[in-house]
């Protein structure tokens, strides 16, 4: 009765804990937001999307909004925050939905943002779960532990021992035929010595068919080809950039190129807070698509991309 008494009480503080947590991640669309506002005043809600716009304000600051956009409709919603987040990238959003005093539209005010997958709260349910459970297993085997005690010990039974048996010992295995010797050298006309060479391991190199050249800056004339899915941008820093520029005005996460397999498509995006990028004299806010020659700043640098 003691351990059916201990076992329920701690399912109970298990499904408690979990339940507020499972009903306050709830995932939301922004369709349904837009659609029915008035139900979605004040509610903490989730939305997992692209960030496609960044607007800081007052400017030269982290605080301002952007607009992210998910797979429900083309209609972006905007998000207000502290943190601004780079452009092209895609979070996990918790807001509150509030409306907007100049549009009277909903807006969603950040609470916390994430990268997708397992958010901090879900493992950290997970891990007091797993407490719980060590907590009931060593309760169950201590419960078990004392009523194997309290049980009477049998009474002792005469054995006889039998007697010892004749060991049969195996024969000896033969000995294993020592290993064949390492083919000779060939003779080449009695001058050289032909030896097989050994297989070596060869990093393929797939080229995308793009190139950037540095026209102006610190780095000028410096070219790299295109290789990778996403092309990263910036200064030295904290982020390994694929292309490394010394300009001190260039940030350190600036900007990346991606790279559509499918339509055969090149974009560039602005990562930077601070420092704009522009393409062909044009500041971009969004992902812009790059063509044959188009030129790209950031800083006091030029680069061009050239396809192949």
């Amino acid at each position: 009765m003691n351990k059916r008494c201990t076992a329920f009480i701690l399912t109970v503080l298990l499904v408690s804990l979990l339940v507020p947590v499972v009903a306050s991640a709830q995932q939301a669309w922004i369709v349904d937001i837009l659609a029915n506002p008035s139900r979605n005043w004040n509610r903490t809600v989730t939305l997992t999307g692209q960030v496609q716009n960044v607007d800081a304000n007052p400017a030269g600051t982290t605080r301002g909004t952007y607009t992210l956009l998910d797979e429900s409709c083309p209609t972006a919603m905007t998000v207000r925050t502290n943190d601004l987040p780079p452009v092209g990238k895609t979070f996990v959003v918790t807001g509150i939905v509030i409306q907007d005093a100049a549009s009277s539209a909903p807006i969603l005010k950040e609470v916390s943002r994430s990268s997708p997958g397992m958010s901090t709260t879900m493992i950290a349910v997970l891990a007091g779960a797993g407490i719980l459970f060590l907590g009931l297993l060593v309760v169950f085997v201590v419960v078990l532990m004392r009523n194997k005690q309290a049980a009477p010990a049998p009474a002792p039974v005469a054995t006889m021992r039998p007697a010892a048996a004749e060991t049969i010992r195996p024969a000896p295995r033969p000995a294993s035929p020592p290993p064949p010797p390492a083919p000779a050298p060939v003779a080449d006309g009695g001058r050289t010595m032909k030896i097989p060479p050994a297989a070596e391991k060869t990093q393929v190199f797939m080229s995308l068919g793009a190139d950037l050249l540095v026209e102006k800056g610190p780095d000028k004339g410096k070219e790299v080809p295109l290789h990778k899915p996403v092309t990263t941008i910036g200064r030295p820093g904290a982020r390994q950039n694929d292309v490394e520029l010394s300009d001190d005005t260039v940030s350190k996460d600036q900007a990346s190129i991606y790279y559509d397999g499918a339509r055969k498509v090149f974009s560039i995006a602005n990562e930077s807070s601070t420092n704009p990028t522009k393409v062909n004299g044009q500041q971009i806010s969004g992902p812009t698509q790059l063509e044959n020659g188009s030129v790209i700043e950031l800083g006091r640098t030029t680069l061009r991309f050239k396809k192949n």
